[in-house]
């Protein structure tokens, strides 16, 4: 008697199938412990009723994975996403957080010449424009990340690292929207380790509103080094740019008609970021003038320069945090408001030793670490 299989044949083998990818969650409770400015749809504005958006916090967590990872496009894509094909972390918040909004005007309750302003500048009103609300500070919201398990340590240390380093909103890099949690998946010596690129400077706070605001000032008073003014007159830029911008017009008025500063003509600032607008008072002075990327349909580059409130084993730090930044001496600059284009000598080079504020150092960044090492600590990395 056929048995069945003799009947009918063999069974045909099926191909082998992939068991799933095994799934991880992670959920953490973040606080934005300074002002928040911006962050909604439209530019510059808080959304009261979403202030947090998913797209915003996947545009950080894939920015600071880049920094750990600035040579890896294909597992950037596989992770994060491409318009070719979506991530596989999926971000989401579970419930909105409630916020009280202030709004910014000239009775505002920070300084108007403190640090807090200088970093909320944008924020504020104009004769051209009217002032933004910002979030107050300290209110906390609820993240979860849903990803494979193959990729936990991608997604835990880009977490991190911008938790640490980064914020949400805009002025991120003035500190606006710093963040803070208890429960950090990685610890700061991990992050410097897998970025030996970043450089982290820090001295310990009392809080998060005193580390903001001391770390801003650092940066705010660096940039704007002067010589000792009159009453409420502030004296003359110890950086080369005003005289570069008498020199190359041809207008100066008659106080500042002799440079006090060298080398002319240069813009070692716009290292530090762009545009840098210059507004000048006096009327036989140039006329106002910003500073760009010369680079067709560019207006902006980013500082490398963060100055924030860092949150780390429960005390807070001002917190001066240095990117990579070699790339950013020889952006080709561009003079908004003059007739024509100038040739401009990089923002790096021994031209620049004595320029005052820069002590002794080739260029603005690290001009601005010589600056902060007197009461800062460069964080080694362990």
């Amino acid at each position: 008697m056929q048995s069945i299989t003799d009947k009918l044949g063999a069974p045909p083998v099926l191909p082998y199938a992939k068991s799933p990818p095994s799934i991880r969650e992670l959920s953490l409770n973040i606080t934005v412990s300074t002002p928040m400015a911006g962050g909604g749809v439209e530019a510059g504005k808080v959304d009261e009723r979403r202030p947090i958006r998913v797209p915003s916090v996947k545009g950080h967590l894939r920015y600071w994975w880049r920094m750990m990872h600035p040579d890896s496009p294909e597992k950037e894509s596989d992770i994060w996403g491409s318009t070719e094909k979506p991530g596989k972390v999926y971000v989401s918040i579970p419930e909105q957080p409630s916020v009280s909004l202030r709004y910014c005007d000239n009775s505002f309750e920070f300084d108007k010449y403190g640090p807090e302003n200088y970093a909320l500048f944008s924020s504020l009103p104009t004769r051209d424009k009217p002032g933004n609300n910002i979030a107050r500070e300290n209110f906390s919201f609820t993240l979860k990340l849903t990803y494979p398990q193959e990729y936990h340590d991608d997604v835990r240390l880009a977490l991190s690292a911008w938790i640490y380093f980064g914020g949400i909103g805009s002025r991120t890099r003035r500190g606006c929207g710093s963040l803070s949690c208890d429960e950090t998946p990685a610890d700061l010596g991990e992050i410097l380790r897998a970025a030996p690129n970043i450089t982290l400077w820090r001295k310990e706070a009392n809080n998060p509103l005193s580390a903001w605001s001391y770390a801003v000032k650092r940066y705010k008073d660096y940039r704007q080094t002067r010589n000792k003014g009159q009453g409420t007159r502030p004296g003359r830029s110890r950086w080369p740019e005003a005289d570069s911008l008498r020199q190359i017009t041809g207008r100066a008025d008659h106080r500042h008609s002799i440079p006090i500063t060298s080398p002319l003509p240069s813009f070692p600032r716009a290292a530090l970021g762009m545009p840098i607008i210059f507004h000048f008072k006096d009327r036989d002075d140039p006329k106002d003038a910003t500073v760009v990327p010369k680079a067709e349909g560019s207006s902006r580059m980013a500082s490398p320069v963060i100055t924030k409130a860092l949150y780390d084993n429960g005390k807070w730090y001002s917190a001066v945090i240095i990117l990579p930044h070699d790339d950013v001496f020889d952006v080709p600059l561009k003079l908004d408001g003059m007739s024509r284009a100038y040739n401009i000598p990089s923002r790096r080079g021994a031209i620049y030793r004595n320029t005052q504020p820069m002590l002794g150092q080739t260029d603005a960044i690290s001009g601005f670490e010589e600056y902060i090492s007197r009461d800062f600590t460069r964080e080694a990395i362990r």
